[in-house]
């Protein structure tokens, strides 16, 4: 046997973006990728996968791999499918393409993706084939879109600090808010681990005691979307103690003054009451930022925005390190999406992949407002890939209820029979991430990455590109030189493209880091914004309608939901790599005192319901949970009642922004199954 070594990296919606060696045996009839083996040199991947992914080998070659086109043999949402070829398939879907040109009606077909594959060319490159139609594509997305947008409108950028400064010795305390490193990040949870061995203090603040709470020297137990409130606070208790970092204000910031007269008059006793919390917390937070002030820096998890007022939630907590100076310095800043750092290098490339310049012709619908705009009835075509929408997009039923529409013709690219082919017409075999070349652009570590695609056993599965390349050529674009490159060519010109010394790390070492780990970014403190300075002029910390509604007159078994993603899986697309903890999703999560007070039974069926949907799941206690949470895990649907999860009951009501979802704005009643 001769082993091929091939670099690559996951391309999984994860923190992570590890980079690996992959060992291959391209000679094998179908077992030719073997192992993978996680960089150790990588200063992010440090020699280590997360559980959810470790042995990939037994994914890719799984026995419920989709290997053939499949066409549907009964109504929706039912499983009977015939194989078909992919000559069949393409006929088909070409067909379908050009009646509806020729009725001109080209917006009516829609192509809805995510990042379930985050390879630039996985994502980018099928938007060749909308473009050329001038018909439509989803757009923004579901998960950090808006705290980025408003980090933005302070900074001029979302990426202002490098995340080695967890380790960097002028950090003497961390601040994690809202974010569940030992679950969700392990690899910046590794990173913190270490600077506690060092000594760096840390304090966490969260909804749930999570396993990296426990690890804290000050944990604060809040209840969920009071995050702005607790930010509120600490500024008051800040400015009291005369402790802002005036010279830094007066140089870097406009209009800073204006933010202590908003908080002058609130009412301290019933803030920290919505919150959760006691005054001696709220103390003991004030004085460890106080005793490292300039030598702190925050951690800020994607939960905290997942409200209708998540990306000023994100606002607030920024601010709050803004007024103490904790910015542009070693050992201070705020860490979110780093992705920012890497569009100067990515714009060109993903133009070229997307063929942009061709994109003024595409109609873009909100990819969080997916299901209100199918439910219209005015698409008459949609294509999913990189994406399980009848799994992760909110209010499921509307969603669902649009998908059954008979005038709907649903085409689905995936690695497996999931939630969404359960609507699909025709289902298509897609190539693993590993069986494709692409470049990755990390959104949590500054970095570029490459996976040199092996070989694929299964002659019937298609890259998204080869897919959409090869309908083009059956729906009459046969003579446009974009659907003449192969998704190779594409790869080596997006690598020829890169500066030389990228080129050159990326080739050598699979990976090349943008900045090393002693850089501190705009540490000259000149941001990209029209001053150049720090804007905060139009922050409020009043959020109108929707605000604290989770929190006012909630009867006594009603409770405010939240739906993180489960510690073993990664996604949908990927759940049948962990079939055990397949049961942890028929169940809703409660306090044992919460359970207590309602007079409920563990391991007996509820009722779960709201506005948006009813579904029974089975009572399980968590004592992590703060009394009056109801968590559901997502990721997948429930194994007893197989059309079930908690999307059915999260709002589809955006963000404020409209960039991203507002997941955890919604409560769910739960009841005695009679």
């Amino acid at each position: 046997m001769e082993e091929i070594v091939r670099f690559g990296t996951c391309t999984k919606d994860c923190y992570g973006s590890c980079v690996f060696k992959g060992i291959w045996n391209d000679n094998a009839v179908e077992h030719k990728f073997l192992s993978a083996k996680p960089l150790k040199n990588h200063p992010f991947t440090n020699g280590f996968f997360c559980s959810k992914y470790n042995n990939r080998q037994e994914l890719l070659y799984h026995p419920k791999r989709l290997k053939k086109p499949l066409s549907r043999i009964s109504q929706k949402p039912e499983k009977n499918f015939k194989e078909i070829s992919p000559q069949q398939a393409l006929e088909t879907i070409a067909q379908k393409v050009i009646e509806i040109k020729e009725k001109r009606q080209e917006k009516s077909i829609i192509g809805a993706f995510y990042a379930g594959n985050s390879g630039l060319i996985s994502m980018y490159s099928p938007l060749r084939f909308f473009a050329k139609l001038g018909s439509s594509v989803t757009s923004a997305g579901l998960c950090n879109e808006g705290g980025c947008e408003s980090l933005k409108k302070i900074f001029g950028t979302y990426s202002i600090s490098n995340p080695f400064q967890i380790n960097n010795p002028a950090t003497n305390l961390i601040v994690i808010w809202g974010s569940n490193l030992s679950e969700s990040n392990i690899h910046a949870y590794f990173l913190v681990k270490q600077a506690i061995k060092n000594e760096t203090e840390l304090i966490v603040i969260d909804s749930r005691n999570t396993q990296v709470a426990k690890k804290a020297d000050c944990f604060i137990q809040i209840n969920p979307g009071t995050e702005y409130l607790m930010a509120t606070l600490l500024i008051k208790a800040l400015s009291k103690q005369n402790v802002f970092d005036i010279d830094f204000l007066k140089k870097n910031v406009d209009s800073y003054s204006s933010i202590v007269s908003k908080i002058e008059n609130i009412d301290d006793d019933k803030l920290l009451s919505q919150i959760g919390i006691e005054g001696e917390s709220l103390q003991e937070f004030v004085n460890l930022l106080v005793k490292h002030k300039h030598h702190t820096l925050f951690m800020i998890g994607y939960g905290v925005q997942k409200d209708f007022y998540g990306g000023r939630i994100v606002q607030s907590i920024a601010l709050v390190q803004i007024l103490l100076g904790n910015i542009g310095k070693q050992g201070t800043g705020l860490l979110y999406s780093q992705s920012d750092y890497i569009k100067s290098i990515t714009g060109p490339i993903l133009d070229y992949i997307s063929k942009s310049k061709m994109s003024s012709n595409i109609k873009e619908i909100p990819l969080i407002s997916l299901g209100k705009a199918l439910s219209t009835g005015d698409f008459k075509l949609l294509f999913v890939y990189n994406f399980n929408p009848a799994s992760s997009l909110p209010n499921q039923n509307l969603l669902r209820e649009a998908l059954l529409n008979k005038d709907l013709f649903v085409v689905v690219l995936d690695l497996f029979l999931n939630e969404t082919t359960n609507y699909a017409d025709i289902v298509l075999p897609a190539k693993f991430d590993l069986e494709t070349s692409d470049i990755i652009a990390p959104y949590y570590f500054p970095s570029l990455s490459l996976n040199f695609g092996g070989p694929c056993p299964y002659p019937d599965c298609m890259s998204n590109y080869e897919f959409f390349q090869q309908l083009a050529l059956k729906v009459g674009y046969n003579k446009s030189s974009i659907f003449k490159e192969s998704g190779e060519d594409i790869f080596y010109k997006v690598l020829n493209m890169l500066p030389k010394n990228i080129y050159k790390n990326i080739i050598s070492k699979g990976y090349h880091l943008l900045f090393d780990q002693a850089y501190v970014p705009y540490k000259n403190l000149k941001f990209p914004t029209l001053k150049h300075k720090i804007q905060i002029q139009d922050i409020t910390l009043r959020f109108g309608k929707y605000e604290l509604k989770q929190k006012v007159n909630r009867k006594k078994n009603e409770f405010i939901l939240i739906s993180p993603s489960h510690p073993y899986f990664l996604h949908s697309q990927l759940g049948l790599l962990n079939l055990k903890y397949y049961e942890d999703f028929g169940r809703i999560f409660l306090n044992p005192d919460d359970i207590l007070d309602l007079d409920l039974d563990i391991d007996n069926e509820v009722i779960v319901s709201n506005e948006y949907g009813t579904a029974k799941y089975i009572l399980t206690e968590l004592p992590s949970l703060k009394s009056g949470i109801a968590l559901i895990y997502s990721g997948a649907s429930s194994p007893y009642y197989t059309s079930t999860n908690v999307n059915l009951f999260t709002p589809d009501i955006p963000e404020e922004s409209g960039l991203s979802g507002a997941y955890n704005s919604s409560l769910v009643q739960i009841k005695k199954l009679n």
